[in-house]
Parts: C-alpha cells; structure tokens; sequence
C-alpha cells in the first residue's frame, strides 16, 4: 500500500488522547505514545506509513473541516468496537488485509454463498433401528458410513441395468460369541425378594429416589416385575439389561426405604441398618449381568447402567459412580441417542423414551464431571436431539421438574466454560468474563423467577421435596460461580478491591448467601421428610455450604460468625453421614468438627411411646432383613452398614467392638488404606440352598 502524502500533515487535527492495545512499529522503535488508528495520529501528521508487525494500516479517510459536528466525529467507544471486531477477524481467518477493498471482497464472497445450500461434502451421520430397542449409529467420515454409500451406489447400478441383487450382508454384527446362556438369568431370578417386598421396594424408589429425572417409566417397570414373577415366563439375551434394571431398582429401594421409617433417626444409627446388606447382594446379582449388558448395547443398557450409576453415587461419587455414568453415555452414543432422528417406522413413544434417558445420563454425566473435576463424556456441540417434550405417556416424573433440572445443568456448564476462560485469559479480559459472570448470574436468576411451579418449596406440597431438591441444584450454581474468588488474595488488595461495584464481591457475597439458603432448605426437608442418607444431592449441598461457611469464617477472622449457621450444618451433615463411605468425606467431616470445636453434635427428639401399632411395609420390610440377617449370620454380629467406612475392614477384625467408639476415632486410623486391601464380601441372603 502506498505511503501516505505528507502535504496533509500539517491539517491533520489530532484525535482525543487515548490507549491502543498494541502500538505501531514504528511508535515502538522510537519509544513513543502510539495513540491508536489505523493509522495513529504521529504516523498520519508525519505523513509515514503505520505498520503493526509488519502489515500496513490502511489509511483515514481525509480530515474533516472544523465546522464538523461532535456527533459526526467518529467516537472512542465506536472506534474500541471496530478494532474488536477487525481482531476477530483475524483470529477467525488469519493475518489478511482489512482495508477498505478486501473487505469488500470478503464480503460479496460470503453473500454468494447461499443460505441452506448443500455442504461441500456429503457425509451425514447415519442412525438405523435394528430393533425396537436397538439402533446402530455411525458418525460423520466412519468406515461405516463409506460402505453403506458404497452399497447404495451398488443398488443404484443393480437396480438401473436390472442385474440379479446381491446376496444378503449381516449389516449390524453383535459379538453373540461371547454372551452367556439365558441360565444367568434364571440363576438371578431365584434371588428375587418376596413378591410384598419387591414392590414395596419399587414404590420407595419412585418416591425417594426418583426425583426430577428420568430413569423409566413407573408402568413399565411394573410390567417388568410381573414377567419376573410369572413362571411362564421364558428369557432371551435381549432381556438381560432390563432384568439388571429391576435388581438395581431393588437396591437403590434399600437405600431410602429408611425414609419410610418417620422416626428412624431417632432409633437406629445410620451407620448400622440392617437392609443395606440386602441392598448390596442385589446389586451384586446386577453387577453379574454387567457383561451381557454391555453386549446388547441397547437403550435399556443405557438404563441400567444409569440405576447402577445412582446406587453408586453416595458411595463413590467421583469413581464408580462416574465411571457407570461414562459407559451409560457411551452407550446412548452407540444407539444415536445423542442425535436427532429423522427416519420414519420408529413408535414416537420410543423416540420420547430414548430422549428421556440420554438427557438424564447426559446432565448426572455433566453434574458430576463438573463439581468433581473430571471431563464430561460428550460435549454440548455434539447433541442434536430433542428435549424432552411434555406428553400425557410419561406420567412421571413432573416434566417441568425435569426440562428444570436439565436447564440447571446446561447453566452449571456455561458457568463452568467461563470460569476455565477466566483462569487462562490474558490480564485485560479478566473483567470482561467477569461481566459474563454477572450477566449469566442476572440470567439465572430471572430464568428462576419465570418457573413458580418448579420454584414453590412450601411443606405439605405433592412435589416439596422434588422442587427442594431443584432449589438446592440452582443454589449450588452460584456457590460454584462464586467460591474461586473466595481466596483470591491477588485481587483484594488491589486497586479494585475497594470498588463497591467490583463482580468479584458480588460473586462471593452471592456464594455466602446461597450457602445460608441451602442450610435453610435442608432444614426445612429434615422437618418434613426428613434427611435422606443416600441422596446426593442432599448432602453435596451441605457439604459445600459448609465449606463456604467456613471459609467466609476465616476470611472474616471473626471465630464466631456463623456459629449458629455452623452448628446446624453439621447437626444435618451428621444425619447424612451414612450417606457416603468415601474415605475423603469422612475426613472432611472430621476436620469440620476440629475446626469449629464442636466434637459431639447429637440431634434433640422427643421420646417414641411404646404403644403397639399396625405394622407398616416398612415395619415387614425390616422384619424380613432381620429375619434373612439372623439366617446368614448365627453368630450374631453386628453387620456394618455399605455405607459405613467400617465396612471397608477385613471380615476378621468383625470380632472387635465398633460400638464402643464414633467417628472421632477414626482419625488414628487416616494412615490406613481402606481401599487397597481385599475384604470379604458379605453372604448372599437370597441364595436358596440346592
């Protein structure tokens, strides 16, 4: 580009004085202001040319008279605006020429494109039922999608010279080799429970551990377990994910059917309940199904590593738990469950099924990577199917309550995305995804406001202990956006720390706060439901509300703020304890009660009369563990709850006392590896004797 004439030098008026982001060559060598452009003001008086890393900036447009308006004058704002959008540019398309006539040419090339129009490569994804239950999908650019073109080109010429049709192909090859015999199934059908029992045990998980997503419909696993109860009844392999689906179910109804119980907490130590060991032999009997499973590859795969996923949640969040959850979405990727379909001769009710359940492995998988640290299995930019949709078919559970909970997760994940930003972004970005922060904050909440039904936690309400779950989910998104700057010293004694309007001290005020409101929501369940020791989300809420407390606590340098706040939290945490038998959490709990000195926090009741009463299902159901535990185990001991990290010791330490001692003791014993040993699994109460 030519250089500019310096016969304008002297009619140049020099612009408002302000900062550029990067000066020009020559500014740089000789070691001036660079006051912007293109080109700046020095350059454009001197009449030289206005080179940034070697490029030339196309010149302004000759100077304006005087009698110029303001308005006319092109402003520093506006001008901020062009050099962002010419920076884009050139991240998008590398370093072109943005002068006046490129630009131009950039622009008609990307209008003669027409909208819609065909890509230059036909390659689409491809998914084909094999059953009603099964699909095959391929991706874009697979071995797969190649032949199936190469074997519709075929028919093509087949079908124009009229040539014989080639002979049949195995389009969708199973490894049938290496499933087992139908044996496996009718070997797990004799550890069915009771006939009372299993559906009792069917109607706690509906109740309890359902909650705002979708793992089935309430019918169908209702029909399922009258086909096991039939004698009938003749199994395939293709039955085999569904059969592991109603032993999940079974057990994930042990690990709640203690809410049934209003006065549970006040009789039984969480840590010793005699139906978790009934819990665990159903979900060993599920675990042996796991290969065959993972064979039939179908959307019922998809659940039933989905129900083994939720039973593994309170016990091992961040590893067993995530692991199910990796397959469970592995598998709906498998079946092109992640992908909208557009083919024709599958049941709209199927089409819902499948949707349903991508979209709760898809957001637990997001939930659960995301406050563990751990990379999701598929990223957003890869889902092209449907939400769910609201339809009279799927009773349960409230759709609402559900398109919220998936909301959530979609909200968590764009906190997620710019906090990752904001941690690597140069210095002069901070406040710009700080102002994301803020604008996805004031997002949230009015998103939030707009669902009254989802939002009403008052007692006594049909779905209050679903919508107080969905308010702690929506509360642990601002604890999540506000608690890295809880510690960020760099910041709080800066320059900006004493502005009122900084976004970090809104985000940690918000976080404090949200934490307080999660303590009064988990008290308002204890009240009424009552605390459930299995739910994760009950007690990740108050963990992390904890541990926001305490934190603000020590910022403050103030010992007794919050002490009140303090107290309560670990009186629920304690109830919830039994909930988790991760080594980790345990310790966290431990150092919680070191830190605020409270060693000893017991819950206040008042005492059970001893009248006689009817006999509730959960009463028959405690009669029957009790019955079945007393068959197992002559010698009376003390069984240990799964949950309990007692459990985790050899069976031959099961002659020691573990009711002498608490948790506190298990603080000499941080040393110990509770994992890396082998321990004796517990016997099988519903083995029947041959």
């Amino acid at each position: 580009m030519e250089a500019h004439s310096t016969e304008r030098s002297s009619t140049v008026a020099r612009p408002v004085r302000r900062r550029t982001p990067l000066a020009c060559d020559t500014c740089r060598r000789q070691k001036e202001k660079c006051e912007g452009g293109p080109p700046c003001w020095r350059c454009q008086r001197l009449g030289r040319p206005c080179t940034v890393r070697g490029h030339i900036l196309p010149r302004r447009s000759p100077a304006r008279s005087q009698t110029e308006t303001a308005e006319e004058q092109p402003t520093p704002e506006s001008q901020s605006r062009v050099e962002g959008l010419e920076y884009i540019v050139r991240h998008f398309m590398g370093e072109v020429s943005l002068d006046e006539e490129n630009v131009r040419r950039i622009v008609a090339r990307l209008g003669s494109t027409p909208q819609g129009e065909a890509p230059n490569v036909d390659e689409p994804f491809d998914v084909q039922f094999v059953s009603k239950n099964i699909a095959h999908y391929s991706g874009e650019f697979s071995h797969w999608n190649f032949s199936q073109k190469l074997r519709r080109k075929i028919d093509c010429q087949i079908e124009r010279f009229g040539l014989t049709e080639i002979h049949q192909v195995k389009e969708y090859w199973r490894p049938t080799q290496l499933q087992s015999s139908t044996l496996v199934v009718s070997q797990a059908m004799n550890h069915l429970p009771p006939r009372q029992i299993t559906e009792f045990l069917v109607s706690m998980f509906f109740k309890y551990a359902e909650g705002n997503m979708f793992y089935m419909e309430e019918s169908w696993i209702r029909e399922k377990v009258e086909r096991c109860y039939d004698p009938a009844t003749e199994y395939s392999l293709s039955d085999i994910p569904w059969v592991c689906s109603v032993f999940a179910v079974l057990a994930i109804g042990t690990q709640v059917a203690h809410m049934e119980d209003s006065q549970s907490a006040a009789t039984e130590d969480l840590n010793v309940c005699s139906e978790d060991s009934v819990g665990l032999s159903l979900y060993h009997i599920a675990c042996r199904l796991v290969p065959d499973v993972i064979l039939v590859a179908s959307h019922e795969s998809v659940q039933a590593f989905l129900l083994l996923a939720l039973y593994a949640l309170p016990v091992s969040t961040g590893g067993l738990a995530y692991s199910y959850l990796g397959i469970a979405v592995k598998m709906a990727i498998q079946n092109g469950m992640h992908r909208k379909y557009n083919g024709g001769g599958c049941d709209a009710k199927v089409i819902e099924t499948r949707n349903r359940i991508f979209w709760s492995a898809y957001t637990l998988d997001k939930r659960i990577s995301i406050l563990h640290g751990r990379p999701a299995s598929i990223a957003r930019a890869d889902i092209s199917t449907d939400i769910p949709t609201d339809t009279d078919l799927f009773p349960s559970p409230k759709y609402a309550n559900m398109v919220a909970f998936i909301k959530l997760g979609s909200w968590l994940g764009e906190v997620s995305e710019t906090l990752t930003l904001l941690r690597s972004c140069p210095k002069r970005f901070i406040f710009e995804y700080l102002e994301r922060l803020m604008e996805t904050r004031t997002h949230i909440a009015e998103w939030w406001s707009s669902i009254p039904e989802c939002t009403d936690t008052t007692p006594k309400k049909p779905l209050f202990r679903q919508n107080c779950h969905l308010k702690l989910a929506y509360l642990l998104v601002y604890i999540y956006m506000g608690r890295p700057f809880i510690f960020a010293d760099d910041w709080k004694g800066s320059q900006h720390s004493n502005q009122a309007n900084d976004p970090r001290v809104t985000l940690v005020q918000s976080c404090v706060q949200s934490a307080l409101e999660i303590l009064e929501t988990l008290q308002c369940l204890a009240d009424n439901t009552g605390l459930c020791r299995a739910s994760y989300t009950e007690f990740s809420s108050c963990r992390a509300a904890l541990l926001v407390i305490l934190a603000e606590r020590l910022n403050s340098r103030q010992l007794h703020r919050f002490e009140d706040e303090l107290g309560r939290g670990m009186a629920l945490i304690r109830r919830m304890a039994g909930g988790s038998s991760n080594e980790s959490e345990i310790s966290y709990i431990q150092s919680l009660d070191a830190a605020i000195r409270q060693s000893s926090l017991t819950s206040q009741g008042d005492s059970i009369p001893n009248n006689e009463r009817e006999q509730s299902a959960y009463a028959q159901f405690k009669n029957w563990t009790q019955a079945m535990k007393q068959d197992t185990c002559p010698g009376g001991l003390t069984e240990l709850s799964s949950f309990s990290p007692l459990s985790f010791f050899n069976s031959d330490i099961g002659n020691m006392s573990h009711t002498a001692g608490g948790l506190d003791q298990l603080a000499d014993l941080a040393s110990t590896d509770w994992f890396g040993g082998d321990f004796a699994l517990p016997p099988d109460p519903f083995a029947r004797s041959h």
